[in-house]
């Protein structure tokens, strides 16, 4: 059973503490705030915190579980590095990204020592943590055409992939020997060069993002012109591309056992999974079928007037009916806890201002759906 919060008017993005018991969001405009889980669903999200430091819209939220740090980028081209004190307080430390467009996205490395920020400047920065001059510290990856909407580290090497505006999926090397140290071994070589490219694949649209497989043997990336595709990292063969009929997918996230989903301009999250002839679409994810069955005519009356008042529409279709968001999914999160006396897998948020938790029950509902042969 899907369950959902609705904790701000608006949510462009999402992430949550280690244990998640606490939820950052951006509530579309340059502000993170931090709400407290209830311990039921139909308690009362309690805000603990609001970090205020950026000048425009905060772009993307990434919260590290073991550091407890949180990183925010934002619109106004600065990134910081958020320290919770022993107050309660959240103290922010300025990163230097040395960038002249706007942040769009970042990353933790796995380790937590490095973060891969995107920007709209034709440039990765990967930052670390200098010691001895007590702030953290970038270094470019180039290569870029045009603006990079979104990276991802591998789980276990020092190598960044990109998503980029100029066609292109790109996987390079991050490696930093004062960070990393010797002996690091990738599945393109020992100790790369920093910079080095290893991987370039052209899309037909805009790559919007990109995600490593847990075991960091696929690769996967979404394109504007609703494809998703996926490269073997270790055969190194040609990427197999699945093509939508609906929406184009913005936001991709890899679960624990294998399978993928994506959620974007489609409303409805998308599960794909690995099947002996390559990967493919499962099915889509539904939350409201059995509400609705339960409800009966008095919420398909209620849905129609709403669209009539809200959207001058004389009726709605079916399938943002059954959607458990009205709006563009901007965040996509692994959960893999309780919300109430709910298990959930992932979380999704939107412009709707909701948190939609989704469960291994909606997972297993779209995988019956694929048919292996």
């Amino acid at each position: 059973m899907v369950q959902e919060a609705r904790v701000e008017d608006k949510i462009t993005c999402h992430a949550w503490n280690a244990d998640r018991s606490e939820l950052a969001v951006c509530p579309n405009n340059n502000t993170v705030v931090i709400f407290r889980k209830p311990a039921t669903a139909d308690g009362v999200w309690e805000r603990v915190a609001t970090l205020t430091e950026h000048d425009a819209l905060v772009t993307d939220i990434a919260w590290a579980p073991r550091t407890n740090r949180i990183l925010t980028t934002s619109q106004d081209r600065n990134a910081y590095v958020w320290t919770k004190e022993g107050g309660g307080e959240w103290k922010p430390m300025l990163v230097i990204l040395r960038i002249t467009a706007a942040a769009t996205s970042v990353q933790w490395s796995a380790d937590e020592q490095k973060f891969a920020v995107g920007s709209g400047a034709r440039t990765v920065p990967i930052c670390y943590f200098e010691a001895e001059n007590n702030f953290w510290v970038s270094k470019m990856l180039k290569g870029h055409m045009s603006t990079i909407q979104a990276v991802a580290w591998h789980p276990s090497t020092p190598v960044v992939a990109t998503a980029c505006t100029d066609y292109k999926c790109r996987v390079f090397s991050a490696y930093l020997k004062n960070v990393d140290g010797k002996g690091v071994s990738t599945p393109w070589g020992d100790n790369p060069k920093f910079g080095t490219l290893f991987y370039e694949v052209a899309s037909a649209g805009w790559v919007r993002n990109v995600a490593f497989s847990p075991a960091g043997d696929t690769l996967a990336f979404c394109s504007h012109n609703s494809t998703v595709s996926f490269v073997d990292v270790v055969r190194g063969t040609a990427p197999t591309v699945v093509r939508l009929s609906d929406l184009p997918l913005t936001h991709l996230l890899f679960l624990p056992d294998g399978c993928m989903v994506g959620a974007g301009h489609c409303y409805d999250p998308l599960l794909f999974a690995p099947t002996p002839h390559g990967w493919a679409l499962a099915g889509k994810l539904k939350g409201k079928q059995a509400a609705k069955a339960a409800a009966g005519g008095f919420a398909s009356a209620r849905n129609m007037f709403q669209a009539q008042t809200a959207q001058g529409q004389s009726s709605i279709s079916s399938d943002k009916s059954d959607s458990m968001h009205g709006f563009l999914v901007c965040g996509l999160q692994l959960f893999n806890s309780a919300y109430g006396s709910v298990a959930a897998e992932f979380t999704t948020s939107a412009l709707d201002g909701k948190v939609v938790f989704w469960t291994r029950d909606e997972v297993s509902a779209a995988m019956s759906t694929l048919a292996i042969s």
